[in-house]
């Protein structure tokens, strides 16, 4: 295993590998940060550069570049925008958004660097740990684990009906529920609930409904109301967190980067689930206090999601790179 480990770290480290792995989280971070435009789209537009450049290691690093960069880029549109690049950033929006309101936008950011940069480290180091055997534990999940897996999806409801909006909460998640009934079913291939219409045979996508529930009404806003905030000019100034944050937010990058990465290990769960999880994980075992935080700019809300989805996105190479299986 450490013969394997150091021939890894010869290779990544070369010059060439290097260049690639830079210029890939650049371009993925720029596509990330536009909304509506997702990892997937910049990978299936970088396939034909790597394929061409003729060298597996060389084209391997500078997709997971634009991967990595695709996921971290779609948190700053989140938090300065309220308008999530991709559909694993949705929950970072929840605590990132109201931060830069209140003129803390470089704080904000400076909060999902660190727990970004956080969550794909400690996941990187458990995929070189555990990789071989957590793909024959992914191989063990079948329809009742992903059926209990979903339902402790659902479960974090919770985190968002503490305020006293139970029955809100859950008519919010059965309708989610019904939407996501619209398309092909995965087991036959037939449409369902189309109603003739073509453009509804892929369903609705997760990443339209939250431009639709976040990007719209804050344009809206913006037009309505373009001075009502409560930052100065809106210019991004200090990057500085304090000392008191930064350890309230280490537990929180600790906690995700297991949990996110051990989801993310499992075939199709990916970040979007991981940062919804992690998020209502947190807020649930926050104190009474902070728990009051959440949502209205909380760093732990903010580095929960961050964490979780990039340690989830490590997570997701243990099926890949073992077994095949995206």
């Amino acid at each position: 295993m450490l013969e394997g480990l150091l021939i890894g770290l010869q290779t990544a480290l070369s010059v060439q590998n290097l260049l690639m792995v830079i210029g890939g989280c650049l371009i993925g971070t720029f596509i990330g940060m536009l909304p509506g435009l997702g990892p997937m789209s910049i990978i299936a537009i970088m396939i034909p550069v790597a394929i061409s450049m003729g060298d597996p290691s060389a084209a391997l690093i500078l997709l997971a570049g634009v991967y990595y960069g695709a996921i971290f880029g779609g948190s700053t549109s989140s938090i300065l925008l309220n308008a999530p690049g991709v559909a694993g950033t949705v929950a970072s929006s929840f605590d990132g958004y109201p931060m830069a309101r209140q003129g803390k936008a470089g704080k904000a950011l400076t909060v999902a660097a660190i727990a970004s940069f956080a969550g794909g480290t400690i996941g990187a180091l458990l995929l070189m740990i555990f990789a071989p055997a957590l793909s024959s534990v992914a191989l063990l999940f079948h329809s009742a684990e992903y059926f209990a897996l979903m339902v402790v999806g659902l479960s974090a409801i919770a985190a968002f009906a503490g305020t006293g909006q139970v029955a809100k909460a859950l008519v919010m998640t059965l309708l989610g529920l019904i939407m996501a009934t619209v398309g092909e079913g995965a087991l036959f291939n037939l449409p369902r609930f189309t109603m003739g219409i073509m453009d509804l045979q892929s369903g609705f996508g997760f990443i339209t409904l939250a431009m639709a529930m976040f990007a719209l009404p804050e344009a809206l806003f913006l037009v309505l109301k373009p001075r009502d905030l409560q930052g100065d000019d809106g210019k991004i100034k200090e990057l500085r967190i304090t000392g008191k944050e930064a350890k309230a937010i280490a537990p929180v990058i600790g906690r995700q980067s297991l949990q996110g990465f051990f989801i993310g290990v499992l075939p199709g769960a990916g970040a979007t689930i991981a940062s919804f999880l992690g998020y209502a994980v947190e807020r649930n075992i926050a104190p009474k206090k902070e728990q009051d935080e959440f949502g209205k700019g909380s760093v732990m809300g903010l580095a929960a999601p961050e964490t979780a989805n990039n340690a989830a996105c490590t997570g997701s190479f243990v099926p890949l790179l073992t077994l095949g299986i995206p």
